[in-house]
C-alpha cells in the first residue's frame, strides 16, 4: 500500500516533465521564427485595423515608419558597417551590373512572356484575370529593389549587408527614373489594355521628388550620421549597439514597415471588390515569381563550376579572347562571388519597392477613377507583401548554406586533429612498449614451446 503514493508521483513527475519539454520546444520554435510569427501579427493587425498604420492613418505611417523607421534602419546600418566596406561595393561594378541587370532589365522581360502567356490563353478575355492585374504586374517587375527589408535580411542571413545598401542606393535613384519608361515600353496594347493607358511623362515630377526625398532622408543622411559617430566614437558606438540590441531592433523595424504595408493593402478595398480569380491567381503567381527570380539570382551571382569552365574556355581564354584588350577581357570572364555577395544579390535582385510602386502607379494613372488606381495597385501590394514572407524562410536556407562549408571543415580539421593524435599515442605506445615491455611467463613459456617446435 505505500507503493502507492511513490507511484502516482512518479506518474505525477513525468506528466509534469512531459509539459515541460513540450513548453520548451513552442518557446524554442516561437523563438527561431519571431520574425516570421511577427509578420503574421503584422498581417492580421493590417486586416482588422487598417486605418491605423496606413497612409493617412492613427500613426500617420507615411512619416512615422517610412520616414521614421526606415531611417532608423540604415542609422543603426551606419553604426555597424565600416567605411572600408562601402567603398569596397560602391566600385564593385560587376555587382551593380548583375543586381540592376536583374532587377531593371531580366525581371520585366519575364514578366512580359508571363503577361503575353496569359493574354493569349485567354485569361483577359474570358474574364478570369483582370486586365489591371496584369498592368499593375508589369509595374512591378519595372520598379527598383526595395529600400529596407532587404537589407535587413541580406544581415539576418548573414550576407554582405554593405552591398546590399549599395545596390538599395543606386537601384532606387537609377530605377525611379528608369522604371516609367520601362512601364511604356513593355505595358500591353489593345482590347481592354487601351483604357488603362498611363498619362503623359510630364505627370511625374512630383513622383520623382518624392522619391529622392525618401532617399535622401530615410537612407542617405541617416546612414553618412551613422558613419559619422563610427568614426568618432567607435567604442561608445560599439557598447551602444551590444548593449541595446540595436541589430536585432532593425527586424523589429522591418515588421513596422510590414504593418504598413498590409494596412495599405487592406485599406483600399481592392483586394475584396476584384475578382477573386483575379486575386488568387496573382497571389500565387507572386510567389512563384520571387522564387523563380530568387533562383535566377542565385545562378547568376553563383554558376555551377562546370558552366564557369566552358564559358571561359570559349570567351574569355580562348585564342581571340587573347587578342581583346585586358579590361574588355575582365568583363566577359563568368567569375562566382563570394557566398556573402551572393546572399545580398539574391534578397536585393528579386525584391521590388512599394516606396516607388505606389507614387508612380498613383502619377502614370492620374487620369483614372481611383478604384481602378488602386487595383494596378494591388500586384505591387501583393508582391512587396510576399516578398517578406518568403524571403523570410530565404533567410533561414542562406543562413545554413553560409555554414555548412564552414561546419564541414572544421568538422574535418577536428577528425584530422584527432587521428593524429590517436596516431602519435600509439607511436609513443608501441616505442614505449618495445623499450620497457617485460614478458610474462606465460608468454615465455609460449615461445619456448614454439621454438622446440621449429628446431623439431
Amino acid at each position: 500500500m505505500s507503493e502507492t503514493p511513490k507511484t502516482c508521483e512518479s506518474a505525477e513527475d513525468k506528466r509534469v516533465g512531459g509539459s515541460i519539454r513540450i513548453a520548451k520546444k513552442v518557446l524554442g520554435f516561437v523563438w527561431s521564427n519571431w520574425l516570421v510569427l511577427g509578420f503574421g501579427l503584422a498581417c492580421v493587425l493590417g486586416y482588422f485595423f487598417p486605418h491605423v498604420a496606413a497612409r493617412g492613418g492613427v500613426i500617420r505611417s507615411e512619416y512615422s515608419i517610412l520616414y521614421g523607421g526606415i531611417a532608423l534602419i540604415f542609422f543603426i546600418n551606419g553604426m555597424q558597417l565600416g567605411p572600408e566596406k562601402l567603398k569596397e561595393h560602391a566600385a564593385n561594378w560587376r555587382l551593380h551590373i548583375v543586381v540592376q541587370g536583374i532587377s531593371l532589365v531580366l525581371i520585366p522581360v519575364i514578366q512580359l512572356i508571363i503577361v503575353r502567356i496569359v493574354i493569349a490563353a485567354g485569361g483577359v478575355s474570358s474574364g478570369n484575370v483582370d486586365a489591371s492585374i496584369l498592368v499593375g504586374m508589369v509595374v512591378v517587375s519595372c520598379i527598383p529593389t526595395t529600400i529596407a527589408s532587404n537589407v535587413v535580411m541580406t544581415r539576418n542571413a548573414g550576407g554582405d549587408e554593405a552591398a546590399a545598401i549599395i545596390e538599395v542606393v543606386i537601384g532606387n535613384v537609377v530605377g525611379s527614373f528608369l522604371a516609367p519608361w520601362l512601364i511604356y515600353g513593355f505595358l500591353p496594347s489593345g482590347g481592354e489594355f487601351d483604357s488603362l493607358r498611363p498619362a503623359k511623362a510630364d505627370t511625374l515630377g512630383p513622383m520623382y521628388a518624392n522619391v529622392m526625398q525618401q532617399l535622401g532622408l530615410s537612407v542617405l543622411v541617416p546612414l553618412l550620421v551613422g558613419q559619422g559617430l563610427r568614426w568618432t566614437v567607435p567604442k561608445q558606438v560599439a557598447w551602444t549597439l551590444k548593449t541595446f540590441y540595436l541589430a536585432q531592433f532593425c527586424s523589429v523595424l522591418l515588421m513596422l514597415v510590414a504593418w504598413s504595408t498590409f494596412s495599405g493593402a487592406f485599406q483600399t478595398g481592392a483586394l475584396t471588390t476584384l475578382p477573386k480569380a483575379s486575386v488568387i491567381f496573382n497571389v500565387f503567381l507572386n510567389i512563384a515569381e520571387y522564387i523563380l527570380f530568387t533562383a535566377i539570382c542565385y545562378w547568376i551571382a553563383s554558376p555551377p563550376e562546370i558552366l564557369v569552365r566552358l564559358v571561359n574556355g570559349h570567351i574569355a581564354e580562348s585564342r581571340l579572347g587573347s587578342y581583346l584588350p585586358e579590361v574588355v577581357k575582365r568583363a566577359m570572364t563568368i567569375k562566382k562571388m563570394p557566398k556573402e555577395l551572393v546572399v545580398a544579390v539574391c534578397f536585393c535582385g528579386a525584391a521590388k519597392t512599394t516606396s516607388v510602386g505606389i507614387p508612380l502607379a498613383a502619377a502614370m494613372w492620374s487620369q483614372l477613377d481611383n478604384f481602378t488606381i488602386s487595383s494596378i495597385q494591388v500586384p505591387v501590394l501583393l508582391y512587396t507583401v510576399e516578398q517578406v514572407f518568403v524571403a523570410q524562410f530565404f533567410t533561414i536556407f542562406f543562413k545554413w548554406w553560409l555554414h555548412r562549408d564552414e561546419k564541414g571543415t572544421s568538422d574535418a580539421e577536428s577528425n584530422s586533429s584527432r587521428e593524429q593524435s590517436h596516431t602519435t599515442d600509439g607511436k609513443a605506445n608501441v616505442h614505449s612498449d618495445q623499450g620497457n615491455r617485460v614478458e610474462s611467463p606465460v608468454e615465455l613459456i609460449d615461445a619456448s614451446a614454439l621454438g622446440e617446435k621449429h628446431a623439431s
